[in-house]
């Protein structure tokens, strides 16, 4: 009745240009995302940063099957259950729907419903949601993995998140085996063509939140090249981010994929922050496991005395080819 009784409407004034002025909040108010890695929180540090994460409302990050862990490839325990992968529209040129700046990473949203995994030991089958990236710095002895093997870090790790099938999101989070991250890293050498295409689109999401359609074809094969993906390491842990759920089947694999040092640093020059990743975590009871090792290719049965049929190069490049093209 304020506006009928005094006759006056409206009795506002309309806003006004901020003009360069900034505008500040008190300590006790949250970041928008509630997160941060550590180089980029800010006023927040360090209530915030990954050693804080425990302390999130409903976070798991202080559990004991966290990630990413170091794979100490001494301890490792061969399982023979880990056969080789099933990959569903991995080759699909038009799986990537759209590229995404998250505020915390680069993240590649795929089509709804095209892109699955399955084998390679998992008991399910796995819808692939999306993929994306953790960096250090543009420097070129950068290290910015999550995971590490015998210590070593790599300069970026690629990951492919994937959830069980038949469960919800909100399910699959609150199940042990509810999701499947597949995690490549990434070192420095002669790049793949296609991560030209993807990097060009780095240049149109340097806003927070900002997304970009993806018109090119590319696929992720494209990405992966010729890594080989029948052998990797397997254990269980969790989302590397709050809230850090212990609901992952991890997968590592063993060979890099290998991106040209200009375009990987191109990943925090338009993102514009550095150093996103979480610290390795304990392994505490858990073991890591490991695809067999590739038998030999033993004698080769002759008919009878005298040479084998065929010269032994042929069988020593079977492996080989079989790896490249089964």
């Amino acid at each position: 009745h304020f506006s009928t009784e005094n006759s006056i409407a409206p009795n506002y004034r309309p806003t006004q240009p901020l003009n360069g002025r900034i505008i500040t909040a008190s300590p006790a108010a949250p970041p928008a995302h509630l997160w941060c890695y550590e180089d980029h929180c800010g006023m927040y540090r360090p209530y915030y940063t990954p050693s804080h994460w425990s302390n999130l409302p409903g976070s798991y990050c202080g559990g004991e099957s966290q990630s990413p862990i170091d794979i100490s490839t001494d301890s490792v325990v061969e399982n023979e259950n880990l056969s080789s992968f099933t990959f569903t529209n991995f080759d699909n040129k038009h799986a990537i729907k759209s590229i995404t700046n998250t505020g915390h990473t680069v993240q590649c949203v795929l089509e709804d419903g095209l892109v699955e995994v399955s084998g390679g030991g998992l008991n399910h089958v796995y819808s692939t949601l999306q993929f994306h990236f953790h960096w250090g710095t543009e420097s070129a002895d950068s290290e910015g993995s999550e995971h590490s093997v015998d210590k070593k870090r790599y300069p970026m790790e690629m990951h492919i998140v994937s959830k069980r099938k038949n469960l919800t999101l909100e399910e699959a989070l609150n199940t042990p085996d509810g999701l499947a991250v597949l995690g490549f890293l990434i070192e420095v050498k002669t790049d793949i063509p296609s991560w030209k295409t993807l990097t060009s689109y780095l240049s149109d999401i340097k806003d927070i939140e900002s997304e970009v359609e993806v018109t090119d074809e590319i696929s992720i094969d494209d990405l992966l090249g010729n890594v080989n993906r029948d052998s990797f390491f397997r254990y269980s842990g969790s989302l590397t981010t709050p809230s850090c759920n212990e609901a992952v089947v991890w997968t590592v694999f063993k060979e890099s994929v290998k991106v040209d040092q200009d375009l990987m640093a191109l990943f925090p020059e338009n993102a514009g922050y550095h150093n996103v990743f979480r610290p390795g975590q304990s392994l505490h009871s858990r073991k890591v496991y490991t695809t067999a090792a590739a038998p030999g290719p033993g004698p080769v049965a002759g008919p009878g005395p005298g040479p084998s049929p065929g010269p032994v190069w042929v069988y020593l490049l079977l492996p080989c080819l079989c790896a490249l093209y089964c």
